[in-house]
């Protein structure tokens, strides 16, 4: 998948479930009956702390959230429930490597910070996080225990082991039947079903439709806008030209307010990109140039010291010229 793809698919990701109300129906409609019971969901609060290095951004985005949890001592504390976004279109082979990662980010973090705050390590203690790992490829999640990962585990082995767990939703067990009927909230379901069908050509074709000829209500214009917005950037970005040419001409014939609104958004995103190609251009011809008048500049015998001067290459690529017996501009 293209970067540009993967950064829509995250944005929208996090827009969708940022978004406190949605991310608590969410949690409500899609999260195991004993694990919401134990949670307070209207102390659902936002963490914009980010967990996810760079080595992560290949395998997923996430959106934090601290919620209180009733324990079993009937003791209330914090935890954390992390959704996690698996933003590849396929199945990662072993996700506990990176998921394990994940969750020592977090707890590094903590200590890192009780430290700042001088607090006593008798009386630290780690926050439990509940990960929910979020998959909207076009195969089946085949969920295991690490411990499937390895063989000829005996007893003994497995103590050894780290044991955790995640919380998976596949969006291949929610057809848009059930995302329809399950969620209440107009921008959450639709989100949902965006994400579920961006892949398929003739469902997203069908689904964009219904979306722009029935107007989403909203009681602020400016929510609405940005809704709009979101979603026709996501389009564009993540679906391939062809499938994006036949979604501007089916919004040339709904004639409503937010299709002709998509087509103008889609045409200066369009623009924007040509743009950005000119530039890219002038700026490749700008080097290609500079480097053929210090290649012509090495064969007068000119210093290194003059060249890096007159052209603003680095000494690096001066030297590397000089190993090139010819040149081809």
């Amino acid at each position: 998948m293209a970067k540009k793809q993967i950064k829509s698919h995250d944005s929208f990701f996090k827009n969708l479930l940022s978004k406190r109300e949605q991310a608590i129906e969410f949690l409500a409609k899609t999260t195991p009956a004993e694990i919401v019971k134990k949670l307070h969901l209207d102390t659902l609060q936002l963490d914009t702390t980010d967990y996810v290095d760079s080595e992560l951004q290949e395998y997923f985005a996430d959106v934090v959230y601290n919620c209180d949890y009733t324990f079993n001592d009937n003791e209330t504390k914090k935890v954390k429930i992390t959704f996690l976004f698996e933003h590849k279109s396929y199945k990662e082979n072993i996700p506990h490597l990176q998921l394990n990662r994940y969750l020592l980010n977090i707890w590094d973090m903590q200590v890192n910070q009780a430290n700042i705050d001088k607090i006593k390590f008798k009386d630290f203690r780690l926050q439990p996080i509940i990960p929910i790992i979020f998959y909207h490829g076009t195969t089946k999640w085949n969920k295991q225990p690490f411990e499937n990962y390895f063989s000829g585990m005996d007893d003994f082995l497995l103590n050894f082991l780290p044991k955790f767990d995640y919380h998976l939703i596949d969006m291949v067990d929610y057809p848009n039947a059930r995302i329809t009927q399950l969620f209440q909230k107009r921008q959450l379901q639709v989100g949902l079903l965006l994400m579920k069908n961006i892949f398929h050509e003739t469902s997203l074709l069908d689904l964009v439709k219904d979306i722009f000829a029935n107007t989403i209500n909203f009681p602020d214009k400016a929510q609405e806008r940005q809704f709009y917005e979101a979603i026709t950037n996501y389009i564009y970005y993540s679906t391939k030209i062809n499938i994006r040419t036949k979604i501007i001409k089916l919004m040339e014939t709904l004639r409503t307010h937010h299709s002709e609104n998509f087509i103008s958004l889609a045409e200066g995103i369009k623009r924007e990109g040509e743009l950005k190609g000119i530039e890219k251009g002038i700026e490749k011809g700008a080097e290609k140039e500079k480097t053929r008048i210090a290649f012509s500049m090495i064969h007068k015998n000119y210093t290194n010291k003059t060249i890096i001067e007159l052209t603003g290459l680095s000494e690096k690529q001066v030297e590397y010229l000089r190993t090139i017996k010819e040149y081809q501009f």
